[in-house]
């Protein structure tokens, strides 16, 4: 699909045009870089997932007894879908498969691995859990004292 076909770009292209902000090739340039940011920022996240699954997940409740099969294919989901994204048209067609990759197989990995660690004992989890996030001043052992 041509960058910018829609109605909605087709007015706003002739909007910034008449105002002077850009011409419809700055537009479809812009919406380019900008569908090609979200993309790869979406394929970070997703790489970091996968890795986080792989490193720290799974060896965590592989010590812990845990099954991991579900874990192991949520890994391969995702890593698909970061294939997909790579395998995409255009850049829209790259932030379309992006956006359905971060707001609905990441979302629903997400919840295996919240569950994964509500079930692993905690001191096998090796990944900072949001109380340690949230309070990490007290979980470091260091004490707050006013001079």
């Amino acid at each position: 699909m041509r960058q910018g076909s829609s109605p909605l770009h087709h007015y706003t292209q002739a909007l910034f045009s008449k105002m002077g902000v850009f011409s419809e090739k700055e537009c479809i340039a812009r919406t380019a870089v900008n569908h090609e940011h979200y993309a790869g920022t979406v394929e970070m996240e997703a790489l970091c997932m996968v890795d986080m699954i792989k490193q720290n997940i799974i060896p965590s409740c592989k010590e812990a007894g845990m099954a991991t099969a579900e874990l192991e294919k949520a890994a391969v989901t995702v890593a698909a879908g970061v294939a997909k994204i790579h395998a995409a048209a255009d850049e829209e067609a790259k932030a379309t498969v992006a956006r359905e990759l971060r707001l609905e197989t990441m979302e629903e990995v997400r919840a295996i691995c919240d569950k994964a660690e509500e079930d692993c004992p905690q001191h096998l989890w090796t990944i900072a859990t949001y109380k340690d996030l949230l309070f990490l001043d007290a979980n470091q052992g260091e004490v707050i004292t006013e001079e």
